[in-house]
């Protein structure tokens, strides 16, 4: 046995699925302080990430967009000069794929993927307990369920594939695909998922799974040598009630992009795994020889996160 997921369940040695000649990757530095970025889909448990994230590189190095649009958002960050773009190391948040193209240094991308069913439940959840939700107002007064926010909002149908293959918000005109052509960004059809896919393929180093964290946070400590001395899961909600099947074929319906997406992100996910069998096997061996901190230590910790949260979000907006 080598790897447990947040669950506890054990998975079996990678060595029953990956032959022995496949070749095991190691961590190179990036050449030319190469960025990198983190394409946070909501609900995909992206707050966890950020927090180690900001204790990889300096604060004053990560670009944080704005997820209500006030200031740091893509558009100002394409008006920055070509030399503070270049000093960023970090380019993180809400963000479509694509911002790739304005960053000289080079870039490589990371992001989380979630089982679609689960993504959007954790979503309907969040907008009840958020009363500073835009929608959080209309689903407790009228009582709204699920199918009344898969009717609602169908511009968040697929939504992790319009991520990945850069298709913007439905009120957007239209966005650049591959080979010049272009597609109306309301539109989320078989082409977009195969831009998708390729996009995962050609521009990500690691996918992760949230399902999987602990061996997607591995992958990324393999990948870019990050060091790792205590994290814990943000954000982590209570057991919720069981979704009826009805409800839950739905989802999937309206999602079937997104759950072809995610099987697709599977299959690269075990392909990384088994290449990189032996680092992450370190890896693991490295996190779990780290004494979990008193309760002081942990305070001392969680502040110190929040101020460079803070400087990171301030050095963004100014």
């Amino acid at each position: 046995m080598l790897l447990k997921n947040n669950s506890g369940a054990t998975r079996d040695n990678f060595r029953r699925y990956c032959p022995s000649q496949l070749p095991r990757l190691r961590f190179v530095p990036p050449m030319d302080r190469e960025a990198l970025i983190f394409l946070h889909i909501p609900k995909t448990a992206g707050t966890t990430l950020n927090r180690i994230i900001e204790w990889q590189y300096s604060p004053l190095s990560i670009f944080t967009i704005d997820p209500y649009g006030i200031r740091a958002t893509t558009e100002r960050l394409k008006t920055f000069s070509e030399q503070r773009r270049r000093r960023l190391r970090v380019v993180r948040g809400h963000l479509f794929y694509g911002i790739h193209e304005f960053l000289p240094q080079g870039a490589t991308y990371i992001t989380m993927l979630r089982d679609p069913v689960a993504r959007l439940l954790s979503t309907y959840y969040f907008i009840l307990r958020r009363p500073l939700h835009p929608l959080h107002r209309t689903f407790k007064t009228e009582r709204l369920g699920l199918e009344d926010l898969i009717r609602l909002t169908p511009n968040r149908h697929n939504l992790q594939c319009r991520f990945i293959a850069g298709i913007g918000r439905v009120e957007d005109v239209e966005v650049r695909a591959e080979a010049g052509r272009a597609t109306s960004a309301g539109i989320c059809d078989e082409r977009v998922l195969e831009i998708a896919k390729e996009n995962l393929t050609r521009s990500f180093r690691v996918i992760g799974l949230t399902e999987r964290f602990q061996e997607s946070l591995l992958l990324m400590m393999t990948s870019f040598g990050w060091k790792i001395s205590f994290y814990e899961n943000r954000k982590v909600s209570k057991i919720r009630p069981a979704v009826e099947p009805g409800v839950a074929d739905m989802i999937r319906e309206h999602n079937r992009l997104d759950i072809e997406l995610y099987d697709f992100a599977k299959k690269l996910f075990e392909e990384s795994l088994c290449k990189n069998e032996d680092s992450i096997r370190e890896a693991l061996a490295t996190l779990r020889s780290i004494p979990k901190p008193g309760s002081f230590k942990k305070f001392g910790y969680s502040t110190m996160s929040v101020g460079r949260f803070l400087v990171s979000k301030i050095a963004s907006a100014i």
